[in-house]
């Protein structure tokens, strides 16, 4: 299952060299996460992001649609693995990974995911 979510490039998302800034890549993939968490059910009020990789593939410009596609690779007993590809057209201009874990903020501690949330992952 690829869930897709498009941001558009922004002047402010801009650097000096009029390419989107790296720190931007990190906030278009949180805005993926997050319409795809919504979209399954998942309260990510619950969760924490403990790890995001990103691999950097070509440079984006003002304007452009950034498509982040979204899947889930791997649902663990407390986490689970989020990758991601972000094109403009067809071009790849990254590739990421993350990997959220369930928590609970009252008690300071990684929790198992909720039975609920692993079906939607896995299907």
């Amino acid at each position: 299952m690829t869930f897709v979510h498009e941001e558009t490039v922004r002047f402010r998302d801009l650097d000096s060299m009029g390419h989107m800034n790296n720190a931007v890549y990190a906030t278009f993939l949180e805005q993926a996460r997050l319409a795809f968490l919504s979209q399954h059910g998942a309260h990510v009020q619950n969760m924490i992001l403990a790890r995001l990789e990103i691999d950097f593939r070509s440079p984006v410009e003002l304007g452009e649609t950034i498509a982040i596609a979204v899947k889930p690779t791997r649902v663990g007993t407390k986490s689970f693995d989020l990758e991601y590809v972000l094109r403009a057209d067809e071009r790849v201009v990254a590739e990421a990974r993350t990997v959220l874990v369930a928590y609970d903020y009252a008690e300071a501690r990684s929790v198992e995911i909720p039975d609920e949330w692993k079906e939607r992952l896995a299907a």
